[in-house]
């Protein structure tokens, strides 16, 4: 029976590729054989999920009384159930699925959860510690190689960073040593896991800022509720502190109570505020040209500069990585704009930190005018001055625009690109991820090869792009793939997943190697995906 299953897998298969890959519209004719053949052939062989689902459609579809034609995205939209019902079946038919179910802590939405960063060279115990905390609830990067390590301890400011000592390429008190200073500012719990149980190791890495130290064997209970403790010891010191460690700022975390307090003054005395978003021009390239420390050098002196310039009624907060927010209580939208484009001239006038050679730095803008002072409205206008802010940044840079409440600015769009020789799974993650990104917010385009994705100029845009691909494609196949992203000069605008059915680790250490922020071993659950597709971008402040 099962090649008879296989049989009809195969040529739906075929049926959609055609469909939607030639980009004609199809006749309601045509789809109603096509769910006729279906629904008589899935009946027949025992796909009892198929053959209901087709029903249903075929059902829906007689009901029109129209005659017309169907475009490729309708069709496919109306077909989902159909394609979700043959995805399906197809993983079952498939090995047992993993055991990371990557569900939430109770009353977590996606995003919320803790995220630990683990560096370790052992591909099978960086997987199974990746999939227990997964399960555990907690959102895991994992990662073979130091420097990858540390670009992500920058830039994703990790909750808790787990990592072994002895790795080839730099070892793991080398690592520690490059970011001591943000492991001290930050208080991120840092965990050593090793084979040496001598006492001078567990010594220095404990000096050097570790928190804990574990030998291998590892008892996996034990290091989870020793994570647990530390997590929630660091979650108190966050909501008791609203400073940013790193800059002297206020935090994000402060954001919504000052907005509030200045919405209630500027009720109280009849007048508005007015509200900045500022973004240092070209940040990550000053960090991969000299480095994150010299990174965060600027950011300090950035912050520096701005505190000695503004009113000590003013509020500055660090909103993520080298975004800021000004909040300017009395002033209007006019006179801020002309006070940050003086502070630009001179910001951009100055050397900045200990670099090896000159450097120095300018940001871009975008500012609202708060004119009705609702507490509850912090969120409506942030997005309008961030929108003023890509404004500024698709402008040229270097530049302060004002917030345009009448007209509908250009937002800015993430750009998905999904890489699969499989129709089905194209065509069902499309619509997946239609439904995970707000309508204007996103760009998503599927490709049947890493030739077609590499021709077609979309992706070089400026602009963030998450690419999910297959690890076997024809022709230049997934790991290929990942070494042109990472040959690209804006390789830093990408992130990538890799959905690897590969037995071995090899592939999965060379992905991770090629900078794969994550990957996923199939046959893999559809909502599991979506799921790590959804944080990554709220981790991009698309959410």
């Amino acid at each position: 029976m099962k090649k008879y299953q296989d049989a009809l897998l195969a040529n739906i298969r075929k049926q959609l590729e055609i469909w939607f890959e030639t980009g004609s519209a199809v006749p309601y004719e045509e789809a109603e054989r096509f769910l006729h053949s279906v629904k008589g052939t899935s009946g027949t062989i025992g796909l009892t999920k198929l053959y209901s689902v087709s029903a249903e459609l075929l059902e829906q579809i007689r009901l029109r009384s129209d005659d017309g034609l169907w475009e490729p995205e309708a069709l496919r939209a109306f077909l989902i159930g159909l394609i979700a019902a043959c995805f399906e079946l197809h993983q079952e038919q498939e090995t047992v699925y993993p055991t990371s179910g990557y569900t939430y802590l109770e009353g977590e939405a996606p995003g919320s959860q803790p995220l630990i960063l683990i560096l370790d060279d052992d591909a099978a115990l960086l997987h199974y510690l990746k999939e227990e905390l997964e399960r555990c609830g907690y959102y895991v990067i994992a990662t073979v190689n130091p420097a990858l390590a540390i670009h992500y301890f920058h830039d994703r400011a990790p909750d808790c960073f787990i990592l072994d000592l002895i790795i080839p390429e730099q070892d793991g008190f080398q690592v520690m040593e490059a970011i001591k200073e943000q492991i001290r500012k930050r208080y991120i719990p840092t965990t050593v896991i090793s084979m040496d149980v001598a006492r001078e190791t567990r010594l220095k890495a404990i000096r050097m800022g570790a928190d804990d130290f574990l030998n291998k064997p590892l008892d996996m209970e034990e290091l989870i509720v020793r994570i647990e403790r530390q997590l929630a010891r660091k979650k108190q010191l966050d909501e008791l502190l609203f400073i940013d460690e790193l800059t002297g700022a206020y935090n994000r975390k402060y954001l919504d109570e000052v907005f509030r307090t200045l919405c209630l003054e500027a009720q109280r005395n009849q007048e508005s505020f007015t509200m900045a978003v500022l973004d240092l021009d070209h940040f990550k390239k000053i960090n991969d040209r000299f480095g994150h420390l010299i990174g965060d050098r600027v950011l300090a002196d950035f912050v520096a500069f701005l505190k000695s310039r503004i009113r000590s009624s003013d509020v500055l907060l660090r909103y993520g990585g080298e975004e800021f927010i000004l909040l300017f209580p009395g002033m209007r939208e006019g006179e801020v704009r002309i006070l940050l484009e003086r502070l630009g001239e001179e910001f951009g006038a100055i050397e900045l930190a200990a670099a090896p050679e000159e450097l120095r730095a300018t940001f871009s803008a975008g500012v609202i005018e708060v004119t009705e002072p609702d507490p509850a409205s912090c969120r409506r206008w942030l997005k309008l001055a961030d929108q003023a802010l890509y404004l500024a940044k698709e402008l040229g840079r270097n530049r302060i625009e004002t917030a345009n409440r009448d007209a509908q600015l250009t937002a800015r769009r993430l750009r998905i690109a999904l890489i699969d020789d499989d129709p089905i799974v194209r065509a069902l993650l499309t619509e997946y991820l239609r439904e995970a990104i707000r309508p204007g917010k996103g760009d998503i385009r599927a490709y049947r090869s890493g030739e077609d994705f590499q021709g077609d100029s979309w992706h070089l845009e400026k602009a963030p792009c998450i690419v999910i691909l297959d690890g076997m494609l024809p022709g230049m196949d997934g790991l290929e793939v990942l070494a042109y992203l990472r040959s690209l000069p804006d390789s830093n605008q990408y992130s990538a997943i890799m959905l690897t059915g590969r037995s071995g680790n090899d592939d999965i250490v060379r992905a991770l190697k090629l900078g794969a922020d994550d990957y996923v071993t199939k046959p893999f659950r559809l909502a599991d995906l979506r799921t790590r597709i959804v944080r990554l971008m709220q981790r991009m402040d698309f959410n």
